[in-house]
C-alpha cells in the first residue's frame, strides 16, 4: 500500500514523572507533568494510538487492514514510547505473555530502552538479582536488603539495554530521555513504589517471584555502532524473532530508506520530510508493509519499531 498513516501520540502522567518531556517536545504548557509519550500501543479500552486518517484506534485498525502490517499476530505486536524518570519509579519487573495471560488477562513486556542523546554521562542502574533461589529472593525483598538483592548495570548515555521478562530494575531516575520498544504489553508487577500507599499501584510480590529466574537471565548494556549510509546513519539495536525490532535513523540530507516490514517511526529531534509527508519533532508516522524504497529528507532523528519472525524476509 502507497499511503503514510499518522499515530497521534498519547500523554501520560506518573508519580515519578516531571517537566522535561513537556519542554523537549513543545507539548501544551499547561500540562502539570508528563512520564511518557505513547508513540505506537495498541491496548484497546486502555493505550490505543489512534490512527488519524482512518480515525479509529490501532488496535482495530491493525485487524482491519492486515495488508498494512503484513503481520499474521492476532494482536498488534510492538509498542514504542519515548519516557523520562524524574523520580522514584517503583523497583518491578515484566511478566512474559504466558504468565500474564493466564494470571491478567493481559499481554506481557519484553522491552529495550536507549537514552536519545548520546554522551560520555554512565548511570549505575539496579538491573537483575543475585539471589540464589526464590526463597532467598523473596526474603531480601521483605528486608528490603537491596544491596544484596540487586546486581548493577553500568549504561553511557547512548547504549541500548534490552529487558527479558522477568528480570527485576526500577528506581530513581535521572532525568535522561529514552526511547523504549517492545512488545505490545503495558503489565508491570511492583514489590517496592518508595512506601508509597497507592491502590493504583499495588504490590505484587508473588507475581515478581513467580517470575524471576535462578540464576538470573543475562543481560547487558550494548553500544550499537551505526551503519553508514548516504546522508544518514543507521541504528540496528535489536532484531529477534517474536520480540521487535528497534532502529534509530539519523538523517542529514536527502536519502533513500527501504524495510520490507511495516515501519512505526518517531521524529525525536529535528524535521523533514518521510516519503513525502512532513514530519516534526514529536510526530509519528506508519510505513505499510511493503511499501517500498522511500525518501527521506531534512535534518532529523527518528526512532523505529517493526516486528517479524525468522521466516519472515526482512531486509
Amino acid at each position: 500500500m502507497k499511503k503514510v498513516f499518522h499515530l497521534e501520540p498519547i500523554y501520560k502522567s506518573f508519580v515519578w514523572a516531571g517537566r522535561k518531556l513537556i519542554d523537549e517536545f513543545n507539548l501544551d504548557p499547561g500540562l502539570d507533568s508528563i512520564g511518557t509519550i505513547y508513540c505506537a500501543i495498541a491496548i484497546p479500552n486502555e493505550l490505543d494510538s489512534e490512527v488519524r486518517e482512518a480515525g479509529e484506534p490501532l488496535s482495530s485498525f491493525y485487524t482491519s487492514h492486515p495488508d498494512v502490517f503484513g503481520c499474521d499476530e492476532e494482536e498488534f505486536p510492538v509498542r514504542m514510547t519515548i519516557t523520562c524518570n524524574e523520580g522514584f519509579q517503583s523497583y518491578q519487573s515484566h511478566p512474559d505473555d504466558a504468565y500474564a495471560l493466564e494470571h491478567d488477562g493481559a499481554r506481557g513486556k519484553v522491552s529495550g530502552a536507549v537514552a536519545l542523546h548520546e554522551s560520555d554521562h554512565v548511570g549505575t542502574w539496579p538491573f537483575g538479582h543475585k539471589a540464589v533461589d526464590r526463597n532467598e529472593f523473596r526474603e531480601l525483598i521483605e528486608a528490603k536488603a537491596w544491596d544484596r538483592l540487586f546486581t548493577t548495570l553500568d549504561v553511557r548515555d547512548g547504549d541500548f539495554v534490552h529487558t527479558p521478562a522477568g528480570v527485576i530494575h526500577g528506581g530513581w531516575g535521572s532525568g535522561i530521555v529514552t526511547a523504549t520498544f517492545g512488545t505490545n504489553g503495558d503489565l508491570t508487577y511492583r514489590f517496592y513504589d518508595n512506601d508509597r500507599n497507592d491502590p493504583n499501584r499495588p504490590l505484587e510480590i508473588d507475581k515478581v517471584c513467580d517470575c524471576a529466574s535462578f540464576p538470573e537471565l543475562p543481560f547487558c548494556a550494548k553500544r550499537v555502532e551505526p551503519v553508514r549510509m548516504e546522508n544518514m546513519l543507521c541504528y540496528d539495536y535489536h532484531d529477534v524473532d517474536g520480540e521487535y525490532v528497534a532502529k534509530k535513523l539519523v538523517v542529514y540530507g536527502s536519502c533513500t530508506y527501504a524495510y520490507d516490514g511495516f515501519l512505526i517511526m518517531t521524529c525525536v529531534n529535528g524535521s523533514g520530510e518521510v516519503a513525502g509527508e512532513q514530519v516534526l519533532k514529536g510526530e509519528t508516522l506508519l510505513i505499510p508493509h511493503g511499501y517500498g524504497p522511500f525518501d527521506l529528507q531534512g535534518d532529523m532523528e527518528l526512532i523505529a519499531i517493526s516486528y517479524h519472525k525468522k521466516s519472515d524476509d526482512v531486509a
